[in-house]
């Protein structure tokens, strides 16, 4: 009774309780009950996780809480406290309650569960989508916390239907969470290459934001046509037309390069104003010899047909500005590797267009992570993944890939794991199959590789 007074005070606060009387019916117990109460006077009113309370006592059981509680300095998201389920009991004797008490925490236990998720991208969380968690808390009656002291982690505790179906919910949150990051990431680094701008009611050039300047550039070569806002509209764009309608009237577009953007490679050919264009490397020439050279350098056994150049300027600029940011990260220019990527005949228009995109990760396994593979014996490559076409045609792509600082991969990664220089948010640039040896690199952002040179052969 005592303990479930104190239970009381300490989950409502009251402000205008005064006194709390108690009648007890067995004069025998009047002493017992004195003696206890003055043990208890004084006593400070203390926090316990669940599975810790139902040791302590029986009227506390769900409450929900645990005794290392962040600090408010730490504390992103408050876990939600809810009312404890209360069991009152009745039997002929003491020990059919007693056994039938010992019963129902057993059954409770078995039922709680407690899970700790932990992903870098928890540090990217917005206001909006703690105010998501808050509500997942009041639905499934499962707290949930953020804890930052070492590296971003979320803490459920609760029933373990509701905490796996929490868990389950909070990971697709993290990982749209991820996209958007990766996104602004690369409409930042496109941003720096090319700028889109509309023409606003006075015909003044006006640049759009680094989403939908991303948008549309993707779109250039790829999409007749996007949905952009402008002001408060919505419009319908035509990059290639440089025009957008919101069926009433024309809004002019422009696309302007920008001035510091990386210098395209000598060799290149004129692509008269395409973005993305494929060039034959002729035979007997020094830049087909090279190529060729890369690919049987294991020993692979192989009939050329053709070698492609591949030349995407938006792609090649973004992977130029990404190699220079991993420089200046890591203090060292050694990040980059001539790697091979086979694949299927359906897969190479895209490639040439978006470069290697991560999300068909698991088209040939991902056994360490789930993002692009590239390997490092083009055997590997032409052999497992380079699936012929009707005619037996095979292909496969000679890529420049940013390795940089790189550990090893297992199952299940989404992302590259923490250096572990205390700072969480500190990655590794991409992973292997062998930290001192490695055959097999995965990256997990899609423009930290180009494909250089498409090779035909059989």
């Amino acid at each position: 009774m005592i303990d479930a007074v104190v239970e009381f005070v300490r989950k409502k606060q009251p402000k205008f309780l005064h006194s709390v009387k108690i009648l007890i019916f067995q004069t025998a117990m009047i002493t017992e009950f004195h003696r206890s109460m003055k043990r208890r006077q004084g006593e400070e009113v203390e926090e316990k996780g669940v599975l810790a309370k139902i040791k302590d006592s029986f009227t506390s059981l769900f409450s929900g809480l645990m005794d290392d509680q962040p600090s408010t300095e730490d504390l992103v998201l408050e876990r939600e406290e809810f009312e404890p389920t209360v069991f009152q009991l009745c039997a002929d004797n003491y020990t059919d309650v007693s056994q039938a008490k010992k019963r129902i925490r057993e059954l409770i236990v078995a039922e709680q569960a407690e899970r700790k998720i932990t992903d870098p991208f928890i540090s990217q969380l917005s206001p909006a989508n703690v105010e998501e968690l808050k509500a997942l808390q009041k639905q499934l009656t499962v707290s949930i916390w953020l804890d930052q002291d070492q590296e971003p982690s979320i803490h459920l505790e609760g029933l373990t239907r509701d905490v796996y179906t929490a868990e389950s919910t909070i990971r697709d949150l993290i990982r749209r969470v991820e996209r958007t990051e990766n996104l602004k990431s690369k409409a930042l680094l496109v941003s720096k290459a090319v700028e889109w701008k509309f023409q606003d009611h006075r015909g003044v050039m006006v640049a759009f934001d680094m989403l939908t300047n991303l948008k549309l550039e993707e779109a250039l070569d790829g999409k007749p046509s996007v949905k952009v806002q402008i002001g408060n509209q919505t419009f319908t764009a035509y990059p290639a037309r440089k025009q957008a309608t919101d069926g009433n009237r024309v809004v002019e577009l422009q696309r302007s390069e920008m001035k510091n953007e990386a210098a395209l490679p000598s060799h290149w050919d004129d692509m008269k104003g395409d973005l993305v264009k494929l060039f034959d490397v002729s035979p007997g020439s020094k830049e087909y010899s090279d190529v060729e050279k890369e690919m049987k350098k294991t020993g692979l056994a192989a009939n050329i047909i053709s070698v492609q150049r591949v030349q995407n300027t938006t792609l090649f600029q973004s992977y130029q500005l990404m190699k220079k940011q991993l420089e200046v990260k890591n203090k060292h220019k050694n990040n980059e590797r001539l790697l091979f990527h086979g694949t299927g005949s359906s897969a190479i228009d895209l490639i040439n267009k978006q470069g290697f995109n991560r999300s068909y990760a698991g088209a040939h396994g991902v056994m360490y992570g789930n993002g692009s593979y590239f390997a490092v014996d083009p055997r590997y490559s032409a052999q497992g993944y380079a699936q012929p076409d009707a005619n037996g045609h095979k292909r496969m792509y000679q890529a420049r890939v940013l390795v940089g600082d790189f550990t090893k991969g297992h199952s299940g990664l989404i992302t590259p794991p923490a250096k572990g220089s205390g700072n969480s948010s500190d990655l590794f640039d991409s992973v292997a199959d062998n930290k001192t040896n490695p055959t097999m690199f995965v990256i997990f952002n899609d423009i930290q590789a180009y494909p250089e040179y498409l090779i035909t052969f059989t």
